[in-house]
């Protein structure tokens, strides 16, 4: 992709999410400011500034919804988006239906779209990648869309920052994704994928998902710099060397994401709220 295709490309980006990120558009509510079962990291500015454009969205109210996390160790500390877990009087990893593990700590980064979840039962870890995805490469985002089993193969467009303004406000690295198939292909919507891993083809976490545009066809996750500054915070979660990883394609990302949510190394988040909070 030469510059100027990029640069089109990337502005297409912008026009579609000005138009509403997941949450907006999708279906599930950005989250507001609330306290955190236990602590929230110490504010500290990311390392790493991609360059790219700068997206801003506006954080709505929040209300009961669903999600999706995915297990970093096997005793119990699994990675979501900060706005699926942000605001939750109470919050589950889904086992079986009308069943879950309840959600004893929530830890928040301080200035990116991502959680940290403890639940006293674990399960098989994703390996993390160490560096940042190129653009053009494949991932495959595996998780719960609209609240049922779906999967998203996506492209990288490019580096950005994410702005979130109202409810809290964070400023981070994220990387733009354009979207190539998803399934089931009749999807409506993307909302529900909140939180879900990116893999990339060796099946390593390049990100975590945590927007889409109102309009089909682009995603946004977390930079794999804003995964090591919270996980850096909190040394019990740490990734034991050895996580396994397994190459992924097009050919096998459905059945991989079956596979996955089936062992729950991918589960979906029931967040309850008591009451929507609104805007002051």
């Amino acid at each position: 992709m030469n510059r100027f295709t990029y640069l089109i490309a990337m502005l297409a980006v912008l026009y579609g999410v000005a138009n509403g990120l997941m949450g907006a558009g999708d279906g599930i509510r950005r989250p507001e400011i609330a306290q955190p079962l236990h602590r929230t990291p110490s504010r500290q500015p990311s390392q790493t500034a991609p360059r790219g454009p700068t997206i801003s969205i506006d954080v709505g109210a929040k209300g009961s919804s669903t999600g999706t996390a995915f297990a970093i160790t096997e005793d119990g500390w699994w990675l979501t988006a900060r706005h699926v877990a942000h605001g939750c009087d109470a919050i589950w990893l889904q086992t079986a239906p009308r069943k879950g593990w309840r959600v004893q700590e929530v830890h928040l980064h301080p200035n990116a779209d991502l959680a940290l979840l403890r639940t006293r039962s674990g399960r098989s870890p994703l390996r993390l990648a160490t560096a940042m995805p190129g653009r053009g490469q494949n991932g495959f985002s595996l998780g719960y869309p609209q609240g049922r089993p779906g999967d998203v193969h996506a492209r990288v467009l490019g580096q950005a920052r994410l702005k979130s303004v109202g409810r809290y406000r964070i400023n981070e690295p994220i990387l733009a994704w354009a979207e190539v198939t998803r399934r089931p292909a009749d999807l409506p919507a993307l909302g529900g994928l909140s939180g879900g891993p990116m893999l990339d083809d060796q099946g390593r976490v390049v990100g975590v998902l945590v927007a889409s545009s109102k309009r089909r066809g682009r995603v946004m996750t977390t930079a794999p710099s804003s995964i090591r500054e919270l996980l850096a915070q909190f040394p019990e979660a740490q990734v034991r060397p050895g996580a396994p990883s397994r190459p992924i394609d097009d050919r096998s990302f459905t059945a991989r994401g079956k596979t996955l949510r089936g062992e729950l190394t991918i589960a979906k988040v029931i967040c309850r709220v008591k009451r929507a909070r609104r805007r002051p």
